[in-house]
Parts: structure tokens; sequence; C-alpha cells
């Protein structure tokens, strides 16, 4: 397994990616992360954007995935984002690794805090945070969701 920064020739196939998982689990409603007008162009997406990076991870050179932070409207936090994978690389440590990889990024770009807004029925995912330190939240942080849709959110503290 190889993990590297995204290139624009991962575009299209990660977004292939990310839609079909989020249709396996019926959320691909209005206000989801389906509809993200930057999966057709994630790479010049976060390239642009400060104190923000995405990785994908490689399988025997197959692209199974991805994930990314970003800077997030509440003070001095970081959003983890787009973690998903294809289902033949679950279950394996990739997304644990790639949170690994993002939290220690955001650490080292100052951030304070991790968050994260996703979905009751990501079980596996929602597991994963909570193993890794997350908390889980009543409601959204600050006043402006990243996604509506979401129904799920964690945060945890880097400092």
């Amino acid at each position: 397994m190889k993990i590297r920064p995204i290139e624009k020739r991962d575009n299209q196939p990660l977004k292939a990616i990310i839609q079909a998982a989020i249709r396996e689990y019926g959320n691909n409603i209005p206000g989801s992360p389906y509809y993200d007008a930057v999966l057709d162009h994630l790479a010049e997406h976060y390239a642009q954007l400060d104190r923000a990076k995405y990785w994908v991870a490689e399988v025997d050179g197959e692209l199974v995935g991805g994930a990314g932070l970003g800077p997030f409207t509440y003070p001095n936090t970081a959003e983890f984002q787009k973690l998903y994978l294809s289902p033949a690389a679950r279950g394996h440590h990739i997304g644990h690794q790639l949170e690994i990889l993002a939290e220690k990024t955001a650490k080292e770009y100052g951030y304070e805090k991790f968050y994260i807004e996703t979905f009751l029925n990501y079980k596996a995912a929602r597991g994963l945070y909570q193993h890794v330190g997350f908390k889980q939240l009543d409601e959204p942080l600050g006043d402006q969701p990243s996604h509506e849709a979401c129904n799920a959110w964690y945060v945890k503290n880097l400092k």
C-alpha cells in the first residue's frame, strides 16, 4: 500500500470511489458530499487552499481511496475531509493510516482542533474516529457546517 499526495490524474477515479461509497450507504442526498462541486477537481482545490492537503491510497498501483484536511470555519480548526475507500480497501487499516497522516499534518500546520462531519450509518468510520480519540458532539461545531445533511459530528483536541 502506498499513500501519496493527490494528483490531477486522480480526480475522476477518486470522484467515482467517493460517490459510489456515498450511494452504497444511501447518503446521496442534497447537502451531502455526494454533490460537492470540488469532486471534479480535488487536486486543484486542495492545491489552492492554505494549510490543506489531500492524499490518495494505492494498492498494487490501483487507486483505492483517499482523505484530506482543510481549514474549517471554527477558529484554529482543521476538518478531516472525504475519507472514502473502495469496498475492497476497507478493513485493511488504510483509513487509519490516512487519519494518522492527516492529524499529524494538521498539528504541523498549527491547528488546535480536528473536526469531522459524517453520517451515523458509517459505523466503521465512526468506530475509527472513536478509536483514535475523537469525541462525538451533539451538534455541528460552529454555525456553518460543511454538509448540512450530515448527522454525526466529532472533534479532537490537537494540543
